[in-house]
């Protein structure tokens, strides 16, 4: 039998904290909670490169860019109930709105689609030249915010279902779009590039708050849309706070720790704790890659570009770092309780939790030609 040993490339916690799915290539691996074993294991068409949850925690939507595939995966009824493939023109963004519908991006972004599970239909959103990350919904997918180029100039069109209620020249206002995001209430949106960023009210579109940052790299709302976390350059952490009108409620910085924190090595499947490694204190820290809320909004994750170390902070300080022996790829914390977990190399490690030892648990492995090793608590 010939074993290969496959990367993790994406992990998630279910809605209700009750499921975590991963996939290891073509695998999806479902565990329900304690998560210390395999609870569902199905084979997809084609490699998975991301994976979310619907708000009921009972369908699994996995992306298959690669091959222009999108498919959808019951855990209650354990199968594949849809899958949907592009034509001409691939699939480069895919995302739940609402209960039951998916909103699709298409390459060179000529159409939005919206694919409604129930239906079985699709309603495409014609808008004129869209800017790819261009759209974002209100949780009942009813009003939306896309960014489109016309005529040399980039604008931010407010639609209610597909009517046109505002345009707002975003070029005005940060110059070209990089990215739109949503707080989790409805409430706000920020649009930024990689200096500028501005908060606009989600249904008035009017301007909130600004602020400029060189080398502005990712944004992430807490779930209480109370904070918004810029990811900037060198490893800077800047954290918005809508009680302060969106200006500067603190800062998280690697240049500046202190030797009070947790460290852990990882070394054959062990976390080992040890002193800060050189390697950590010495090194130029990069762009932040990727920032995550705990869901009560008391700890944030990050990791940067590239990295194999993982931050834990508790608001303005760091308290844990992970080594890991390959590069992160993907983390979230689970909704319900404030327990992380991480994917990265040939391991998925569910590896941090409140008030606990960071630890990794082998369970037991998947074998019919690919070895598989899933790690949990």
């Amino acid at each position: 039998m010939n074993v290969l040993s496959l990367d993790y490339d994406a992990c998630a916690f279910s809605t209700d904290g009750r499921y975590v799915a991963s996939a290891v290539y073509n695998r999806l691996i479902v565990k329900t909670q304690p998560f210390t074993g395999p609870h569902v294991v199905a084979t997809a068409d084609h490699a998975i490169d991301s994976l979310q949850w619907n708000l009921a925690s009972n369908l699994i939507l996995c992306t298959e860019f690669s091959k222009g595939v999108v498919q959808v995966y019951d855990v209650r009824a354990r199968k594949w109930i849809r899958t949907l493939r592009c034509g001409y023109f691939k699939f480069v963004a895919a995302e739940w709105i609402g209960r039951n519908n998916i909103l699709l991006t298409l390459e060179f972004h000529m159409a939005l689609a919206v694919f409604n599970l129930l239906k079985n239909s699709t309603v495409y959103i014609e808008i004129p030249k869209p800017i790819w990350p261009c759209a974002v919904f209100d949780s009942d997918g009813t009003h939306m915010f896309v960014v489109s180029k016309i005529n040399g100039y980039e604008k931010l069109l407010m639609m209610s279902s597909q009517s046109l209620d505002r345009i707002i020249y975003v070029q005005d206002i940060i110059g070209p779009c990089n990215g739109l995001n949503k707080s989790p209430d409805n409430r706000y949106i920020c649009v930024y590039n990689n200096i500028k960023l501005a908060i606009l009210d989600f249904l008035s579109g009017n301007i909130i708050g600004s602020v400029e940052y060189i080398s502005l790299n990712t944004v992430s709302w807490a779930p209480n849309s109370k904070y918004l976390a810029l990811g900037c350059s060198l490893g800077d952490i800047v954290v918005l706070a809508s009680s302060n009108e969106f200006n500067v409620e603190f800062k998280l910085s690697r240049s500046s720790l202190n030797e009070d924190y947790d460290f852990f090595v990882e070394s054959n499947g062990i976390l080992i704790k040890t002193n800060p490694s050189k390697t950590f204190i010495n090194n130029v820290s990069a762009k932040i890659s990727s920032i995550v809320w705990s869901f009560n909004c008391n700890y944030l994750s990050t990791y940067e570009v590239d990295s194999t170390f993982l931050c834990i902070w508790e608001k303005y300080k760091l308290i844990c770092v992970v080594e890991l022996s390959k590069k992160i790829k993907k983390m979230q914390w689970c909704p319900s309780e404030n327990k992380l977990c991480v994917a990265y190399g040939t391991d998925l490690i569910f590896f941090w939790t409140e008030g606990q030892i960071p630890k990794l648990q082998t369970s037991p492995k998947l074998v019919d030609g690919v070895r598989v090793s899933i790690y949990g608590f």
